[in-house]
């Protein structure tokens, strides 16, 4: 059978009318199939499973229109129309042979060239259905591979986007994506020096195209998080990423915060999303972070800036970062949330959790069940005030081996690696590679940027620590420090790391050296007595020399203040117990 031929059921007990209508079928280029009562054609209809059916009307054993209506009751996917061929012709009887189930009535006598028109007609309508179940059959297969797709590329990006750092206690987060996936990313990772980094990136447009262009940004903000690089070089490097692998007309709007309570300071990098606020317990805002910056992906690295905003909070309150997406959550009547809508409801609640449960209902009132056209994403982020600000580092006490081998390294640094390299997070990353250290890469951290820091800011740059007490002084200090690091021409900064054993114990001995001209560490050695009340009193800064003497088992300063050694006790060497050993005889 042809692909235009259709298989015709043909039911009549008159073998005359049967050879006729059988005859104008074969020469149409169809193939018959005939029966000669109602039952018969209800036995070949389910046999040969015919495209059309001409069925009469008067038959013996079953009539025409009691097999059509059984016809109509099997099951069946496809249409297959039925047309009655019967010498009833009262108006009524043919309105009750379509209204048993059959699409069309022909009264004999039947002039072929009628029913050559008929059957011409209901073969284009079969080509028809036939073209629309392969479209179908097509569509079908399209989207049970695109649900596997997505299922497979919601799993994926689930595992690359959910961090232990999401869960912390202090942050609360939503993401309620406009469609499979969002094109909303949430961070947030707490650095070697418990600094907690948070990022909002809001991907142009929304679905899974947004998602992959989000998406690359993870790896990086994890990995120098954790290296314990400044928010500028991530920032920086996150443009470069996306710069470097997105079409011209993808970028990602993008917010980074460091928050470090120990220091009581907030640092914001805003790229082309609302602005970030600071929320009081009252619900006062006390500081914003407008967008400085172009969204990330834009600007070639020679023009882009990573400049950030850093304030020093003097009272507890909630950091909050959102997507456009929340601010443009619209009515259904088309009238946005907006800023201040969003300034209002956080404020309408107590700091904490029920701040952004307030911010969740007030959202879905506002919308009116409406799931919105944008991504809406939003993270508020805890900032407490911690009066006693003793410092708890995790660490092992104890060194599982019995003797450790002598380790060194020496690097220094010219005054043009110093304005481009982060010395910090790189030494970090050649010291952490040895074994017996990676455990204390939080400690060591501290240690080592307190000390490597008020090298370059006192030493090389001559910067005076006592601008940072004054009104604003935190701002222009770090604002000092950035113009005079990028007009250095001289000076060095050098640091050595020695790694063995004392007695039974594993010690890293840090020696720091610059170039400045020092100071008098002698008046610094005499404050000894007031070690302890460093430590149980809340002292201004919270940070510098105490900081490192807390850390450190010793802590000496040596020519005119310019080199600085620590011993830092990485703990009691020991024979690790062997499982299931016995020590006995």
């Amino acid at each position: 059978m042809s692909g235009d031929s259709l298989k015709i059921l043909i039911a009549d007990d008159n073998q005359v009318n049967l050879q006729l209508l059988e005859s104008v079928v074969r020469r149409l280029g169809h193939v018959a199939v005939v029966a000669g009562n109602g039952r018969e054609a209800i036995e070949v209809f389910r046999r040969e499973a015919p495209d059309l059916v001409l069925m009469d009307v008067m038959m013996p054993h079953m009539d025409g229109m009691t097999a059509v209506r059984e016809i109509r009751a099997l099951p069946a996917d496809i249409w297959v129309p039925i047309i009655f061929c019967s010498a009833v012709d009262r108006v009524e009887d043919i309105v009750r042979g379509l209204e048993c189930g059959a699409d069309d009535y022909l009264v004999k006598p039947i002039f072929p060239q009628l029913l050559r028109a008929k059957l011409n007609h209901y073969a284009q309508l079969l080509k028809l259905q036939r073209d629309v179940r392969a479209y179908t059959g097509e569509l079908e297969n399209w989207r049970e591979e695109a649900q596997e797709q997505a299922r497979l590329g919601a799993h994926v990006m689930a595992r690359l986007t959910d961090a232990e750092g999401l869960r912390d206690p202090l942050l609360q987060h939503f993401n309620f994506p406009a469609d499979t996936f969002s094109g909303d990313l949430l961070c947030a990772a707490r650095g070697p020096g418990g600094v907690m980094h948070v990022m909002l990136a809001d991907a142009a447009g929304h679905g899974l195209a947004a998602a992959l262009t989000a998406l690359p940004l993870t790896q990086a903000f994890y990995s120098m998080t954790a290296k314990g690089f400044p928010l500028a070089t991530i920032a920086e490097e996150l443009n470069q990423k996306l710069k470097a692998i997105l079409p011209v007309d993808r970028f990602v709007a993008a917010t980074l915060a460091a928050v470090d309570v120990r220091n009581q300071t907030v640092e914001v990098w805003n790229g082309g999303n609302p602005d970030a606020l600071y929320i009081n317990r009252q619900g006062k805002v006390l500081n914003t972070w407008v967008s400085r910056h172009p969204p990330l992906g834009i600007l070639p690295s020679s023009v882009f800036s990573g400049m950030t905003e850093t304030v020093v909070f003097s009272e507890p309150g909630d950091l909050v970062l959102c997507s456009d997406g929340l601010v443009e959550a619209e009515t259904p009547q088309g009238e946005w949330l907006g800023l201040e809508g969003v300034i209002g409801l956080l404020g309408g609640a107590h700091s904490g959790h029920g701040r952004i449960e307030h911010l969740i209902q007030g959202l879905r009132a506002h919308m009116q069940a409406d799931s919105g056209r944008d991504d809406i994403s939003c993270m508020v982020l805890h900032v407490p005030i911690e009066r006693r600000r003793q410092l708890r580092v995790d660490a092992p006490s104890v060194v599982s081996q019995a003797s450790i081998d002598d380790w060194r390294l020496d690097i220094a640094y010219s005054a043009q690696e110093l304005r481009y390299i982060d010395v910090v997070p790189a030494v970090l990353g050649f010291i952490t590679q040895v074994a017996a250290l990676k455990p204390h890469q939080g400690a060591l951290f501290l240690i080592i940027s307190e000390l490597f820091n008020n090298a370059l800011d006192h030493g090389v740059l001559g910067l005076d620590s006592a601008m940072k007490a004054e009104a604003g002084g935190l701002e222009r200090y770090l604002q000092a420090r950035t113009e005079r690091l990028a007009a250095l021409q001289d000076g060095f900064v050098s640091l050595a790391f020695h790694l063995h054993q004392q007695t039974a114990r594993a010690v890293l001995d840090i020696s720091v050296q610059d170039s400045g001209p020092g100071f008098d560490h002698g008046a610094l050695l005499r404050q000894k007595d007031a070690e302890d009340s460093w430590r149980e009193h809340d002292r201004p800064s919270g940070r510098g020399i105490g900081l490192v003497r807390s850390l450190c088992d010793q802590l000496v300063y040596s020519g005119t203040g310019n080199k600085v050694w620590a011993r830092y006790v990485l703990g009691d060497l020991t024979v690790p117990e062997v499982a299931g050993g016995n020590n006995g005889p």
